[in-house]
């Protein structure tokens, strides 16, 4: 059986549909009912807490033909398009670069366009099996570590499958619907971190009055202390591997930490102190437990875990 044999792939895919919001009475209702309370886990009465969405939850079964080279974007594309048109995912370039699909495959945070069934795809008996909560069963039989981890040779599959994939939300976010996980707290984490380059504002010239543009030439050595940290998409595989992070204000999360840390070791940048004050809170570096779990699927290629003990590092040292 060569590469270019198609076989069939069984996707096990989480799904949930939002219950319909209940709509606010206009008469009639409790002179209370409007009130915001806040949450214990932060926020305030103008921004309150988001709560978990409440609605139908179950596992449906796909098994479509594949080949082993196939991603796993691949497949529900295929699914999406001749067999349930009502599967709800995110994607957008498809190619590993704006971060958008990312999702827990095996119940490991990655991305759809860069998982490949050869990689994935595992006998039915080895994935890990979990409650409605999406939590592993204590005690269940689910298998070794070994044959959880044992890739399916399509030459030795004497049914013609590749295997089983099971894909659910990115963990750590609010489920919007089926695969689609609302990333906008990890957003928000960055957007208050001022992810942008703060420089002094002076306009070097030269003589003639032309802009010096040789002026915000770096030395290469400047440049590598950053670069790598700028190929951060925000995907959130690294927030869904955390288990500190947990969508909300209890910890800012690695992935705003790295995009503090990419403008930290700019040289360019004048707010240097600023950002460190702003990290250096109870929900910021100090929630870190250095588990580094943030490291192992980073699509980017990021050190996340050693970055985090560099930036807490640096907020030490200051």
């Amino acid at each position: 059986m060569t590469n270019s044999t198609v076989t069939t792939v069984t996707l096990k895919v989480n799904r949930f549909t939002p219950r319909p919001e209940r709509a606010e009475r206009a008469r009639g209702g409790s002179p209370f009912a409007r009130t915001r309370k806040s949450s214990p886990f932060g926020g305030s009465s103008a921004a309150p807490a988001r709560r978990r969405p409440r609605g139908k939850q179950w596992v449906q079964e796909y098994t479509i033909p594949a080949r082993p080279e196939d991603t796993v974007l691949d497949c529900l594309l295929t699914i999406k398009r001749t067999v349930d048109p009502t599967l709800a995912f995110r994607y957008s370039c498809g190619h590993g670069m704006c971060g958008s699909d990312a999702v827990a495959i095996n119940g490991t945070p990655n991305l759809l366009c860069t998982a490949t069934l050869k990689d994935w795809a595992k006998p039915s008996g080895s994935l890990p099996r979990t409650d409605d909560e999406g939590f592993r069963r204590i005690g269940d039989d689910a298998g070794t570590e070994e044959e959880a981890s044992a890739e399916v040779s399509p030459d030795t599959a004497c049914d013609g499958s590749l295997g089983v994939i099971e894909l659910g939300p990115l963990p750590g976010f609010p489920v919007e619907r089926d695969l689609i996980a609302d990333i906008d707290p990890m957003l928000d984490q960055i957007r208050k971190l001022k992810p942008y380059l703060e420089a002094d504002g002076v306009l070097a010239t030269t003589h003639e009055g032309k802009v010096d543009v040789f002026e915000y030439l770096q030395h290469p050595d400047e440049l590598a202390r950053y670069e790598q940290l700028s190929n951060c998409i925000a995907c959130g595989v690294c927030e869904g591997s955390c288990p500190v992070f947990a969508g909300g204000d209890a910890f800012i999360g690695p992935a705003a930490l790295i995009w503090a840390s990419r403008f930290v070791n700019d040289s360019r940048d004048t707010i240097t102190m600023d950002r460190l004050d702003a990290i250096d809170t109870a929900d910021g570096v100090a929630a870190c437990q250095s588990v580094r779990a943030c490291t192992r699927q980073c699509p980017r290629g990021i050190d996340v875990g050693e970055e985090m003990w560099q930036i807490v590092a640096k907020v030490r040292e200051r």
